[in-house]
């Protein structure tokens, strides 16, 4: 196993996102133990584990959207919380959208609620996902409502994209075309994705970084390449981890 504080960021390499000794208990019961990383800019890592992990209250508390009990989480260097939304975009774990919209009705209302909207990545996004603008939000399957998640999350300007679980419950076509929307995006390396998953098939070419999350702890980190290099594959190390 991988010690949690032995991968770091290479000295004078931007920091996106950093963690220090996040805890977190809710009800009596301890969701995060001592969470500690470093995520570079530019980077493309999974945060990986099984459900019930801690994956996405981790995720809600870089989001600022939930309080650690103790510890530190920051966003470029400032602290998370309501103040950094402006430079991260996520998109959540659960369906949000409001369903008696249309998809043309709600773009619409992203587009005068969030400042950093791109119409224009919104367009393009709408042909590369396949997404109709008539069709109620409420009337969608669960992949077409995923997909408009995604581009809702991705036509935003916002330098850190946070995805909680993108493939849950999604068909197979609706989960190629939302790997392929990530791609396209790490192609100029100006955004840092996280992704939280359970299920890495879609994207495990793509991974820079491994953090893997089990019972609320760090059960290693790894840099992909490093890997790869030992004759691993991303999923034997998940499946070393947690089978």
């Amino acid at each position: 196993m991988t010690d949690n504080n032995r991968l770091s960021v290479p000295y004078n390499e931007p920091v996106a996102v950093e963690c220090q000794d996040v805890r977190l208990t809710v009800k009596k019961k301890m969701i995060l133990d001592g969470i500690s990383f470093q995520i570079p800019t530019g980077s493309i890592t999974g945060l990986l584990g099984p459900n019930g992990a801690g994956k996405s209250s981790l995720l809600r508390i870089l989001a600022g959207l939930t309080l650690p009990d103790s510890g530190s989480a920051q966003i470029f260097g400032k602290p998370s919380g309501v103040d950094r939304l402006g430079v991260l975009s996520m998109l959540p774990d659960r369906a949000n959208l409001p369903g008696w919209l249309t998809v043309e009705q709600w773009l619409g209302f992203a587009q005068g609620i969030y400042p950093d909207w791109d119409a224009d990545k919104a367009e393009q996004l709408l042909l590369q996902l396949s997404v109709s603008t008539e069709v109620l939000i409420s009337a969608m399957s669960r992949g077409e409502e995923a997909r408009l998640q995604l581009l809702t999350c991705l036509s935003r300007k916002a330098p850190l994209i946070m995805l909680d679980e993108p493939f849950t419950g999604v068909d197979l076509i609706s989960r190629e075309r939302i790997a392929s929307a990530v791609v396209s995006e790490l192609a100029d390396g100006a955004r840092t994705f996280l992704i939280a998953t359970h299920d890495i098939r879609e994207m495990e070419l793509l991974f820079d970084r491994l953090i893997l999350m089990g019972e609320g702890k760090i059960q290693g980190i790894e840099d992909v390449d490093t890997l790869r290099r030992s004759g691993k594959s991303v999923e034997s190390r998940y499946r070393e981890v947690f089978a």
